[in-house]
């Protein structure tokens, strides 16, 4: 008896040892983001950002206030946006477009005025600018998603998604980004 009864404790803690394996998360669960969706035009918030993007273009050149221009194939994206908990963590620090399986990341390209990139960001004040990304031309002809995040490694925080619709997007010939300021309410 006493046999048959370690025998069924033994097979009692396999099954448990089973079930926690079945149960316990993954050895990289808490790495993925906190996704926030966002439309054109509206306000998306998370744990420590906030933007509004309000404008999508492509162009062939851009310039900047100091005489500074470049040529290529250009994403600008128009936004406002401001921290929500602090000022020391309220950093833009993460800008990716997203295009299939290709990952683009913001250009730092240029003044660093005329870049939201790293811009140091503060609750409640909004600081508008933009964010350029230089495209090839086969990337401008289908949709992505814009990822704004205040880190570059967004493990377990707030990601703020937007898609856009590049073919959509209108094209000009050269687009003057106009240098980051305080939103104007």
């Amino acid at each position: 008896m006493k046999t048959v009864l370690r025998w069924a404790l033994a097979a009692m803690l396999v099954a448990a040892a089973w079930a926690v394996t079945l149960v316990a998360p993954s050895d990289d669960a808490g790495r993925d983001a906190f996704v926030t969706p966002m439309a054109a035009g509206e306000r998306g918030a998370g744990r420590n950002i906030a933007a509004t993007v309000t404008d999508v273009r492509i162009a062939d050149a851009v310039a900047a206030a100091d005489g500074w221009t470049a040529e290529g194939n250009w994403l600008v994206v128009d936004l406002d946006a401001e921290a929500v908990v602090d000022q020391p963590s309220g950093y833009l620090r993460g800008a990716v477009l997203l295009i299939g399986d290709r990952t683009f990341s913001a250009s730092t390209r240029g003044p660093d005025e005329m870049t939201l990139l790293d811009a140091q960001l503060v609750p409640g004040v909004p600081m508008s600018g933009s964010l350029m990304f230089e495209l090839p031309d086969d990337a401008l002809q289908s949709a992505g998603v814009l990822r704004l995040s205040a880190s570059t490694t967004s493990w377990g925080d707030t990601v703020l998604e937007l898609p856009i619709d590049l073919t959509a997007a209108p094209r000009l010939d050269e687009i003057d980004v106009a240098d980051r300021e305080w939103t104007n309410p």
